[in-house]
């Protein structure tokens, strides 16, 4: 399922103590942010705005030679979700030989869990933040997060606000410079009829107060979950006018891209990669990205990010970026043909003139 609605990880640390925070007003809706198809220099030097990454076959990554052209366009980075960075730690030349493939292609973007502050801060004896990522090389400047809610119980907004903030604070201390909520009404129970529901419903105060404090908003988006309808009516627009929200608080605003639904076996265990026969995720995302331009709803990065395959060694759900529906091949078509926004410009910037979106 979405990851908004999966149990979230890293639950063994205790919360910290709070500090003050207000809650965010609500600003209007963004306006319509110019276009432009790359012929001014904001477009023309846009660095990297594209990860991949995942669980599934994180482990594949260390194979550069299947994904040169990805990473020749220079406007890829690595996707470090915390249980395949664990994982791939075992044996450690793998993650060695991973940053080896990313090396010059910025700090990457992490994937969290939220807990308590000193996730980031206790040494690396306790085996946390410190030992999983600075102790192997690996610096990101952003993260995404799993939080535990989506929204604060009665009476409860304040303390989840100050806790949030105590743990981008803590975040900031190691370098991470964007700490973004993970959002998207995936439950069927929570609100979604309306216009610019996220920006006014006050069942989004807590997320909407957790990405202005963080400057950055992510969203779990499985293309496959959008274009059926998602968790039903409203939802696709509660998500393009979310992205449009974030946009227009000049926030990052990062939009997870995953293979949905990933089938099981006999057993109810998640297949490989070589048996998801039905994979659309390449056609679904060509799909999903259109729509999202017709209607100016373009975020400031996308992020490639199975997890769905629990697999760190199911390395053909990641490479080569030749094969139809892997990681590498995603992102090679992002880097050609996705529209960017970029935040702080208010301009969209388009694909190259001389992408027609197909497919390889």
């Amino acid at each position: 399922m979405p990851k908004a609605s999966a149990l979230h990880f890293y639950s063994h640390l205790a919360l910290a103590a709070a500090i003050a925070l207000a809650i965010p007003a609500v600003a209007a809706p963004q306006d319509n942010p110019a276009v432009d198809s790359g012929g001014n220099a904001v477009c023309a030097h846009l660095g990297v705005h594209i990860f991949v990454g995942g669980t599934g076959g994180f482990d594949g990554l260390e194979n550069g030679d299947q994904f040169t052209e990805l990473l020749q366009t220079g406007q890829v980075g690595l996707y470090e979700h915390a249980n395949a960075v664990v994982a791939a730690e075992h044996p450690p030349r793998i993650i060695q030989a991973i940053e080896s493939v990313f090396a010059g292609t910025g700090p990457g973007q992490a994937e969290l869990g939220q807990v308590g502050a000193n996730y980031f801060t206790l040494p690396p004896s306790y085996g946390y933040y410190q030992a999983v990522y600075i102790q192997n090389g690996l610096h990101p400047s952003e993260a995404n997060v799993n939080t535990p809610s989506d929204r604060a119980p009665p009476g409860q907004l304040q303390k989840d606000l100050k806790l949030w903030r105590e743990y981008v604070d803590a975040a900031k201390t190691v370098g991470i410079e964007t700490v973004a909520p993970i959002v998207g009404p995936n439950d069927s129970n929570e609100p979604r009829l309306g216009d610019h529901v996220f920006a006014t419903h006050p069942y989004y105060a807590l997320e909407r107060g957790e990405a202005l404090y963080g400057k950055a908003i992510a969203f779990d988006v499985p293309p496959n979950f959008f274009l059926t309808g998602g968790s039903g009516p409203g939802y696709q627009k509660f998500i393009v006018q979310a992205i449009q929200w974030g946009n227009g608080h000049g926030l990052r605003t990062t939009i997870l891209l995953s293979p949905y639904p990933w089938p099981a076996n006999s057993k109810g265990k998640p297949d490989s990669f070589r048996q998801f026969t039905n994979n659309t995720f390449s056609s679904d995302t060509r799909t999903f990205v259109r729509q999202l331009s017709q209607q100016q709803a373009i975020p400031s990065e996308w992020s490639v990010d199975n997890y769905e395959d629990p697999h760190p060694d199911d390395t053909p759900a990641v490479a080569p970026e030749t094969v139809r529906n892997t990681t590498t091949a995603i992102g090679l078509w992002l880097a050609k043909n996705a529209p960017l926004y970029v935040s702080g410009r208010d301009v969209i910037c388009g694909p190259p003139a001389s992408s027609d979106g197909s497919d390889r």
